[in-house]
């Protein structure tokens, strides 16, 4: 904790140096915990209906869900680029933790690249499977526009089958692997005494 506090906000952009496995995780918890919780404020704020459109839904009137859904997808959209740019925030934070961690492992800190690389393609497969959703919108407007009494449940579970109709994400499930790879890097022991990277932290 003290070596963290050491390194200030000044420290988030050294690569040079080694963490160890505590200095590492430590740092995850204290700068990535909050952006989370900031995410998951972000995410209930924004696909959260107001109070007058949900109440303007009724069984019966199919035009009167459309404004409904109309908000839901500007809403997915919107949050999709919040999480994009949230994303992009954490991994130039994580890169140079990253190096020094890696070069803990006695691994060249280019290493590291693959974080914000995965990280990239798992917004890839997101942004892909929200344009593939917003393009089948106008036909699901007209298949519940059709329906004598539209379910208030088809309504709630539209974005699920919206996920469903687009498919495997493969750019997400490459990044989650090279993700896994990392992740199995990080939580392994550093090498013991000095490597080329330095003394071992402490």
């Amino acid at each position: 904790m003290a070596e963290i506090a050491r390194r200030g906000v000044g420290g988030l952009f050294d690569a040079r140096g080694r963490d160890g496995r505590m200095q590492y995780w430590l740092f995850l918890l204290l700068v990535f915990g909050p952006l989370v919780v900031l995410q998951i404020i972000l995410q209930f704020a924004l696909t959260m209906p107001p109070l007058d459109l949900v109440m303007a839904t009724r069984p019966g009137t199919p035009a009167a869900g459309a404004p409904f859904l109309e908000h839901q997808l500007r809403a997915m959209v919107t949050m999709a680029y919040a999480s994009l740019g949230l994303q992009l925030l954490g991994a130039l934070l994580l890169l140079t933790a990253t190096a020094r961690r890696l070069h803990d492992r006695g691994r060249a800190g280019w290493w590291a690249l693959a974080l914000p690389g995965a990280i990239f393609a798992s917004g890839l497969g997101q942004a892909r499977r929200m344009a593939a959703m917003a393009e089948r919108m106008p036909q699901i407007l007209a298949e519940m526009e059709t329906k004598a009494r539209p379910d208030f449940a088809d309504v709630l579970s539209l974005p699920a089958r919206m996920q469903a109709s687009v498919g495997i994400d493969w750019p997400a499930i490459v990044g989650g692997l090279i993700l896994l790879w990392l992740v199995v890097e990080l939580v392994r022991a550093g090498t013991d005494g000095v490597n080329r990277y330095g003394p071992p932290p402490g």
